[in-house]
């Protein structure tokens, strides 16, 4: 019999489905981004996961979830998540827990990387929608 010494929160996202998802392209100055997110639902919490590739190589990106409705028109940040830092490939990735969140807050927002210079959030580098996977 195994062990389930190893067992963490993170075993959820292997059993179960993400309820809202994002794809994030690159702008015009970034074409090549290519980035998603998927957002769980947990018992008590939510959890997002988020992967890029095609990024500037060893640099730092502000993420957050933005209050409007477009990538266009943003607005402001409703959700600040942790930094992400891209590798020499470019690539990077964050599993993080948003406490004090709910889906309904989050669902068809924008979720926005930004390059980040001199500890702050400059140029939108790549933007998507969250939304809800039926």
């Amino acid at each position: 019999m195994q062990s389930n010494d190893n067992i963490n929160d993170f075993t959820y996202m292997e059993q179960d489905r993400p309820v809202l998802e994002a794809k994030l392209l690159g702008g015009a100055e970034y074409p090549d981004i290519n980035g998603s997110a998927y957002v769980y639902f947990l018992p008590d919490r939510i959890y997002l996961q988020a992967d890029f590739d095609k990024l500037p190589e060893n640099d730092q990106f502000g993420f957050h979830i933005h209050e409007g409705l477009l990538c266009e028109t943003p607005g402001g940040k409703l959700l600040p998540l942790p930094d992400m830092y891209s590798d020499k490939d470019g690539k990077a990735s964050m599993q993080v827990y948003l406490d004090g969140a709910t889906l309904t807050q989050i669902a068809g927002r924008p979720i926005m990387l930004h390059l980040k210079r001199d500890g702050e959030d400059e140029l939108v580098i790549a933007c998507g929608l969250l939304s809800r996977i039926l």
